[in-house]
């Protein structure tokens, strides 16, 4: 293992996936306990997707390619489509509500034939991110747009939707642009590349951090649920 501080960001990863089990026992809105299923799952994939970087890709049954961007690459569907689904079903703006399904299906549809057709899986899929991304903005920006205009403030740091919107809004707003010219820099500047990969791990911290909090608020009271 070259640089261990790369793999930081699961301690809040695994810190924000404990306490979201408390969504099982408190009751909470079933929303935030299929975003404890979410969290779960991310934290499965990030450790089967690290193991196999450092040496499940050759063992004494099998041997492949080191690489485990295809790993992501999967993932990336049912992460941003979890995401669409997930602010559809808390949100009070009854655009968004409707327009989850339409988003789905778009998202789904391209980032399959970018997959199959286009980047493939051997390759960062940046246009799925990207796509996928700027739904995910859209999303959180739509929240705190709906708590700006709320005729009747409310303490929205004790809101877990607050913390993920967030966390969800930093790290995609932030991240866009480094994932628009990945690949460029890839291949004519690496060394800037990896440089701006660390503000990425950065990024993942926060978020995590930001979902953490979440899962440390008080039961809250919402009226859309899955």
């Amino acid at each position: 293992m070259k640089n261990p501080a790369q793999y930081l960001y699961l301690i809040p990863l695994t810190a924000s996936m404990i306490c979201s089990l408390k969504t099982w026992g408190d009751r909470w809105a079933g929303s935030y306990r299929v975003f404890s299923v979410f969290l779960t799952a991310t934290f499965l994939m990030e450790i089967f997707a690290v193991s196999w970087k450092l040496g499940l890709h050759s063992t004494a049954y099998w041997d492949f390619p080191k690489q485990n961007l295809w790993i992501y690459n999967l993932y990336f569907i049912p992460e941003y489509l979890f995401y669409i689904f997930f602010y559809s079903s808390v949100s009070e703006n009854r655009k968004l509500g409707k327009s989850g399904w339409y988003l789905a299906i778009v998202f789904a549809i391209f980032s399959l034939a970018n997959i199959f057709m286009i980047q493939g899986i051997g390759q960062l899929d940046t246009f799925s991110i990207i796509l996928g991304s700027g739904i995910l903005i859209a999303c959180a920006a739509s929240y705190f747009i709906q708590e700006l205009n709320r005729k009747i403030p409310r303490a929205v740091g004790r809101e877990p939707l607050f913390w993920i919107s967030l966390g969800t809004l930093v790290f995609h707003a932030v991240s866009l642009p480094y994932f628009i010219f990945i690949n460029y820099l890839s291949r004519t500047n690496l060394s800037l590349a990896m440089a701006l990969f660390n503000i990425l791990l950065i990024l993942n911290i926060l978020m995590y951090i930001c979902y953490l909090i979440a899962f440390l608020c008080k039961n809250p009271v919402h009226r859309k649920s899955f």
